[in-house]
């Protein structure tokens, strides 16, 4: 997107996520033998987010502390290590009210709906093909620097929530990661106990649709009734913005290559001219936000993979990719293999 475009049309604000996924990070770093203190000191960070599990983080600033355990621990994986320790439980009373869901369609549902008031950063989203299903964890801004070990971590702790509900026999079929793999995949494959895909499409879980009809053990109906009360209150007082909304939702329908403008309305069950107006009134268009998310999308798949840009130029829905080439070059003044190569040498 030109500077001129940029300076009329209000982009997504960056979004926040609750501390209680960082918890394990002070104990993995121990093992690694790395000090945290002084990193987080760098990150310009309070230790109160290892303390208080409700204490809320930039979701960048989550990225770039982790980004900056990576490179002092030489640890590519650090981002399973952290999320190997996660579940339900990270989730605060969101978690309660998924454990308690009857089936685990409804439980991942209800985490889908409710997400927002543990992490308004990313967003999980459920898709089905056939007799497979695939749980997507899809962040906002993936092209923050730190975005892969927070969605191995997301990975991890949504292995771990599975578990919960469908019981120790659930597996995944497959794993799959955008970021290219790292040069030891064997920690993956040990952590996940199935096939591991690297440069995806998606990160998801892949798992059979028939784990969705299963009762989730030990759910009780009334601890749900409860929990359903306090997240709902906890819905209202946050009030996630429109618009945050909707640059997810393209973020989605970018990757899933049917970006338009009346297949995002009907995702979100508004008329087209509907949509246009309420974005028109929240500063922003249709074609900014889409801009942004193939921006965005862009220099994650450019930076944290090994796809060539024929590959990167069809992910994106471009009719070519001179088209692709052209537009990465109005962003960023250079072409996109440039762009690479200067990420590369820099880190």
């Amino acid at each position: 997107m030109n500077a001129q475009l940029a300076s009329h049309l209000r982009l997504p604000q960056q979004g926040t996520i609750r501390a209680a996924p960082l918890e394990p990070l002070p104990g993995v770093m121990r093992e690694l033998g790395v000090e945290l203190a002084p990193i987080v000191a760098a990150q310009g960070l309070s230790w109160r987010i290892f303390e208080d599990p409700d204490e809320s983080i930039a979701y960048r600033s989550l990225c770039a502390l982790l980004a900056a355990c990576v490179r002092a621990s030489v640890c590519p994986h650090l981002g399973l290590l952290v999320g190997r320790a996660g579940g339900l439980s990270s989730l605060g009373p969101l978690g309660y009210l998924v454990q308690n869901a009857p089936d685990v369609r409804t439980a991942i549902d209800t985490l889908i709906t409710h997400m927002d008031v543990h992490d308004r950063g990313a967003a999980p989203t459920l898709e089905l093909r056939a007799h497979v299903a695939m749980l997507r964890y899809d962040i906002f801004h993936a092209d923050a620097e730190g975005s892969i070990p927070v969605s191995d971590a997301a990975m991890a702790i949504g292995r771990n929530i599975m578990l919960s509900l469908c019981g120790p026999t659930w597996k995944p079929m497959e794993v799959h990661f955008r970021h290219a793999p790292p040069d030891n995949v064997s920690p993956y494959r040990h952590f996940f106990q199935a096939p591991v895909v690297f440069n995806a499409d998606r990160t998801a879980l892949v798992f059979r649709a028939d784990w969705l009809s299963a009762a989730v053990p030990g759910a009780d109906s009334q601890l749900r009734r409860h929990f359903q009360d306090y997240v709902e209150a906890m819905s209202t007082r946050l009030e996630r913005g429109f618009q945050d909304k909707v640059y997810a939702s393209i973020q989605r329908l970018v990757v899933e290559n049917r970006c338009s403008l009346e297949e995002l309305a009907g995702k979100l069950a508004l008329h087209p001219r509907t949509l246009n107006r309420r974005l028109q009134e929240a500063g922003t268009s249709f074609r900014a936000l889409h801009n942004q998310a193939r921006h965005d999308l862009a220099r994650e798949m450019l930076r944290d993979t090994t796809s060539d840009v024929t590959t990167i130029a069809s992910l994106l829905g471009y009719t070519s990719a001179s088209a692709f080439v052209r537009a990465f070059s109005n962003w960023e003044g250079r072409p996109p293999m440039a762009w690479r190569r200067g990420v590369v040498a820099s880190r």
